[in-house]
């Protein structure tokens, strides 16, 4: 694990409480438990994944997976398998999703960072699935 990885995790850590971390088929990556999704959705609380590069930061992340159980309003949507399943346990579906502006900078504190690209998976599940 690169240094600007260990940084993201640790950064991570500190506002979740639980961050899994895996380095698979080279990529970083990272699963972030109890986040809370929006009024309406099932469950009320998720993990999510997500995987950047061997290139991170200067390549941004794209997309995450979600259960794939998550619901809104009590029916689930049809079942479609992630493409590339993340190496956690569990059923998953994949959610196209871009950061925007995306400025990382040597100092994970004033640029873009891990922490930030995850508070944005609120705006994308309001979209709908």
């Amino acid at each position: 694990m690169n240094k600007r990885i260990e940084a993201e995790l640790a950064l991570l850590r500190r506002h979740y409480r639980e961050v899994d971390y895996q380095a698979a088929k080279a990529m970083h990556w990272f699963q972030i438990h109890m986040l809370k999704t929006p009024e309406g959705w099932l469950p009320a609380e998720i993990p999510a994944v997500f995987a950047v590069t061997e290139g991170h930061p200067g390549v941004q992340p794209y997309g995450f997976f979600v259960p794939a159980n998550l619901n809104k309003g009590g029916t689930p949507p049809n079942q479609h398998d992630a493409p590339h399943p993340p190496p956690f346990e569990g059923q998953w579906r994949f959610l196209s999703w871009s950061p925007e502006g995306w400025q990382p900078t040597a100092d994970i504190a004033t640029g873009s960072n891990l922490w930030g690209w995850v508070r944005t998976f609120m705006y994308r599940l309001r979209e709908g699935i």
